[in-house]
């Protein structure tokens, strides 16, 4: 899930050169984490609570020492990110395209 929204957060120069490092500066990585979490809420097999649980297990740090507590209280620049590059609507929902 995390690659995959890699993939439709970098730009179309990135993604013909692709091949095992994604290069996404911080504003990037943040919005690759904060797509992935709202996309799992259209997934039967993985639960937003199952997410957050594999990003602090995978081992990232965020301010306020969770995922979960990132997403919901700490998030607005990757919000703001992905709205910019239209990846997701004003109401949270994936636009289900490439960057």
């Amino acid at each position: 899930m995390h690659e995959a929204c890699h993939y439709i957060c970098m730009d179309s120069e990135r993604r013909d050169v692709l091949d095992t490092n994604a290069g996404a500066d911080d504003a990037e990585e943040n919005a690759v984490c904060y797509l992935q979490i709202l996309l799992a809420r259209n997934l039967s097999s993985i639960s937003e609570e199952r997410l957050f649980s594999d990003m602090d297990a995978w081992g990232y740090s965020f301010r306020l020492g969770s995922a979960q507590a990132w997403f919901e209280q700490d998030a607005n620049d990757a919000r703001n990110w992905l709205l910019k590059k239209g990846l997701i609507d004003k109401n949270n929902r994936p636009e289900l395209r490439l960057r």
